[in-house]
């Protein structure tokens, strides 16, 4: 079929669309906006903005420095899960405010686990220090303090047979420069959020990194305008 007469049955289904719901008493505009619509994004909770009086009001980039930790007795597969979820998190934020451009010409940069982990080798005793001053002397605007609780990647009881991950995380955003926590949320977080998945679907370690770069997203989702999309991952 070449293209005039795809768009001409194109046209057809549209229209007819537009007949039947008049026919049965609908306002066939409402339809037209139903199916023209473009998705508009849902404002960030938590967003990591100057504020607009204060000294970096015009500062065109947002330095972030991610502090991910996990609860003591989270099991051996989480072992790695702070700096997994953390290098998610620092491709996702600046894709993220990227897109919002058009919006907020600022741009997010996540310093990466790298960086972070040899400040603490540098500095021994790191964990006693308040996070706004790692931010500071790292030369971070804004430090997120991740706290990865009660853990899971199997439904319990099922002896590995079904994945059901879980997760409770506290979020602290510290801004540097100024005194003490700046805001904190919670995160009850879910995957697969629809239900549960065979273990004899995928790997492990594949459902794991599924887990953790949805986890990401929900974080993210919080600091940076989104699609409402962008919170029903693939796989959910």
């Amino acid at each position: 079929m070449n293209q005039s007469k795809t768009w001409k049955w194109t046209r057809r289904a549209v229209w007819g669309s537009f007949l039947a719901v008049a026919a049965i008493g609908c306002n066939p505009l409402q339809l037209a906006g139903f199916i023209f619509a473009r998705e508009d994004k849902e404002p960030a909770q938590k967003p990591l903005r100057f504020a607009k009086d204060g000294p970096k009001k015009d500062k065109e980039e947002v330095v972030i420095v991610l502090l991910p930790r996990v609860a003591p007795g989270s099991g051996t597969q989480f072992a790695t899960a702070p700096s997994e979820l953390a290098d998610k998190l620092s491709r996702q934020l600046p894709e993220m405010a990227k897109e919002n451009k058009d919006k907020d010409k600022r741009k997010f940069k996540v310093l990466s686990q790298t960086q972070v982990d040899k400040f603490k080798i540098a500095n021994p005793t790191w964990n006693k220090m308040d996070p706004s001053e790692i931010g500071e002397k790292l030369g971070a605007d804004f430090v997120l303090e991740i706290w990865l609780d009660r853990m899971r990647l199997y439904q319990p009881g099922s002896l590995n047979a079904i994945y059901e991950g879980r997760a409770e995380v506290k979020v602290s955003i510290y801004e540097v420069g100024t005194e003490g926590m700046k805001d904190k949320y919670e995160v009850s977080f879910a995957y697969p959020r629809t239900g549960v998945r065979s273990a004899d679907a995928v790997s492990e370690s594949t459902f794991k990194g599924l887990f953790l770069e949805n986890l990401a997203t929900d974080i993210a989702n919080m600091h940076v305008d989104h699609k409402p999309s962008d919170t029903v991952a693939n796989g959910r």
